[in-house]
């Protein structure tokens, strides 16, 4: 009879959990809804949930959740599994309603707890940024105007002296400042490193946000040389910024206009590289003769940054793209990885929007 009970209940959760996600997925398709109602009233309110429980705390608790959950999941597949070869069929279909159950349960509080954020009105459109139709010419003004800067700025920067704990406290209290992107919300602004840096890097990663803890984290193993970037990105998502090439043209906006030089080096270092990589789809000649004019320093930090990134490179670095890949398409990023690569777009739109006299966005 007691069976029969938790049966019962598995069905009723199971019907409740399938009438949420239908709903979830109304509500996201109107981004001027999901704007007002979750991303600028119901998720600056969630986050202080997850800052009280997490956010306080100098370690990061939510990789141990990630564990936890991973190995539940493994629990109820293998405890399933044995009762079947037992051939106790009532309580490996039990079995089977509660994986399905606590994988649907996990998606909805995904997306309650921070992934609504991937359908929220457009930053471009909040900031009127035109980026239909990028010109070429502006493209090439544009990265030869930040190339100059960058080897300037270079030129001046002593790298091996910057201590990364610095620069999180100093990014933290810039992120603070909303004259620029009033859209972010500022309930929970801190950045942590992950248990483990070097099993990170194995993933191919710089820094990630914990959905579920709502911990932002930045690889403290990583080149220094992008990493006020790496911790601008990942506090742009834990303020609410879901799509990777906003969270990219926010840490952009927010390091260029800091007076630290390192800070702005920064931005233009990984502008540069997102300018570059467009140009060569459309015209390697012209990539070739762009690329030529990096300073010395410039190119030598690129390199760094690459044997790094090689010194991981795997199975596991390869296995974890294609996942990511994948994961960011079933998120409202139909180009997955290359999402990233759209900042060129919206940078080039602030930069003549600047240039045209049009002013700061606000």
């Amino acid at each position: 009879m007691k069976s029969n009970k938790s049966t019962k209940s598995l069905y009723i959760w199971l019907g409740i959990c399938i009438a949420l996600i239908l709903l979830l997925n109304w509500f996201v398709t109107d981004s001027e809804r999901v704007e007002a109602v979750y991303s600028r009233a119901f998720y600056p309110f969630y986050q202080y949930l997850p800052k009280l429980i997490f956010g306080l705390l100098p370690v990061s608790l939510g990789d141990l959740l990630y564990l936890a959950i991973v190995l539940f999941l493994l629990y109820l597949v293998v405890r399933t599994i044995v009762v079947l070869f037992k051939k106790q069929f009532h309580s490996a279909w039990r079995g089977v309603l509660t994986l399905i159950s606590t994988a649907l349960s996990l998606y909805i509080f995904f997306h309650l707890a921070w992934a609504i954020n991937y359908y929220r009105f457009p930053v471009s459109k909040q900031l009127q940024l035109s980026v239909d139709t990028i010109l070429l010419e502006d493209h090439l003004g544009v990265l030869e105007e930040q190339i100059q800067l960058a080897n300037s700025l270079r030129g001046k920067l002593d790298l091996d002296s910057k201590v990364r704990t610095a620069v999180n406290t100093q990014i933290e209290v810039l992120m603070r400042d909303d004259r620029e992107f009033s859209m972010l919300s500022k309930t929970q602004i801190h950045i942590k490193k992950p248990l483990s840096s070097v099993m990170i890097s194995s993933f191919g990663t710089s820094g990630y946000l914990n959905p579920f803890s709502n911990e932002a984290h930045a690889n403290v193993d990583m080149p220094i040389t992008s990493y006020p970037f790496t911790v601008t990105h990942e506090l742009a998502h834990q303020m609410g910024i879901g799509l990777e090439d906003e969270c990219n043209f926010i840490a952009y906006v927010k390091l260029r206009n800091y007076q630290d030089p390192w800070f702005q080096y920064a931005a233009y270092y990984e502008s540069i590289q997102y300018l570059l990589r467009s140009l060569y789809l459309v015209d390697e000649p012209m990539f070739q003769k762009y690329k030529a004019k990096l300073s010395e320093d410039i190119k030598s930090d690129l390199k760094k940054d690459r044997l790094y990134w090689e010194s991981y490179t795997g199975w596991l670095t390869n296995l974890s793209g294609i996942f990511y890949d994948q994961y960011l398409k079933h998120n409202n990023q139909r180009e997955g990885m290359a999402r990233y690569g759209l900042v060129s777009r919206l940078i080039i739109a602030y930069e003549m929007n600047l240039k045209n006299g049009r002013g700061s966005i606000r």
